[in-house]
């Protein structure tokens, strides 16, 4: 019927979309793609404002962190079977680095490009304090443009960041400092990172803390409620319950995997 979109019988199948993709000019192919990609973005960006985005199994303490166990709960749990008990664990994640670790990092370094950075940038009349390493991926250039030169950053509240920065970005952002330069401002994010959030710490106030709620966004010690044995029996009253807490979007339980300091 005109005017009437109906479904191909192989609308699923997609090595058969993917070949039709390829009859298609260049340009529509790009577009395409990019529609693709900017409808997934935002899907995980929705998802992550409700707490509905699942990261997967969460590794905490393989990445240089402290994992200390604060407080064990244990409960038992009937069953159609017999019992089965529940912990609930509470840790702290330590994931900061020290002014004394980053200046012993900073001893290592030979590069020219390489140690302490101060932002160009103030916000709420600081600087921020972060320290610069190569990567070494093994293989030299003669010539490599500052793009090319990926770095690794260190920041005193997070540690080891997951994203490499290029020389030409950290040079449009940051200025290279001695030590003595960079030590004030990394010490006093180091101390106030136990208990501020980067909104009051870089604005001087946090929205979800004035609301009454909690706010881990940049603090060097994290806490996370583990429940471990028999999890799946108190799943979802769990999660239920995460879910009626409003103000929050860590209302979804998810698989995590740690190594705690007493093993």
């Amino acid at each position: 019927m005109p005017g009437v979109l109906t479904l191909d019988k192989d609308h699923n199948n997609m090595s058969k979309f993917l070949n039709r993709i390829l009859g298609m000019p260049v340009e529509l192919q790009n577009r395409l793609f990019r529609y693709f990609t900017d409808t997934l973005g935002a899907i995980v960006t929705q998802a992550k404002r409700s707490g509905r985005f699942d990261l997967g199994i969460l590794d905490l303490g393989t990445s240089g962190e402290t994992v200390k166990r604060v407080k064990t709960w244990m409960f038992v749990r009937k069953h159609a079977t017999g019992t089965a008990p529940t912990e609930l664990h509470t840790v702290h994640v330590e994931r900061g680095m020290s002014w004394t670790e980053a200046t012993e990092k900073w001893a290592e370094l030979t590069g020219a490009k390489e140690g302490f950075y101060l932002s160009h940038q103030i916000r709420n009349n600081k600087h921020t304090a972060i320290l610069a390493v190569i990567v070494d991926n093994g293989v030299k250039k003669k010539s490599e443009s500052k793009k090319e030169q990926m770095y690794y950053v260190y920041r005193p509240n997070t540690g080891l960041q997951f994203r490499q920065e290029s020389l030409a970005e950290l040079e449009k952002k940051y200025k290279k400092v001695e030590s003595d330069e960079a030590q004030e401002s990394w010490i006093a994010q180091y101390d106030a990172s136990v208990t501020t959030c980067s909104h009051a710490y870089w604005r001087g106030n946090c929205r979800n803390v004035n609301m009454g709620h909690d706010c881990e966004v940049g603090l060097r010690r994290r806490t996370y409620n583990v429940v471990s044995g028999s999890v799946l029996s108190v799943w979802s009253r769990v999660e239920s319950v995460l879910a009626s807490k409003n103000g929050t979007h860590n209302n979804k339980m998810q698989v995590i995997r740690l190594r705690t300091d007493d093993g």
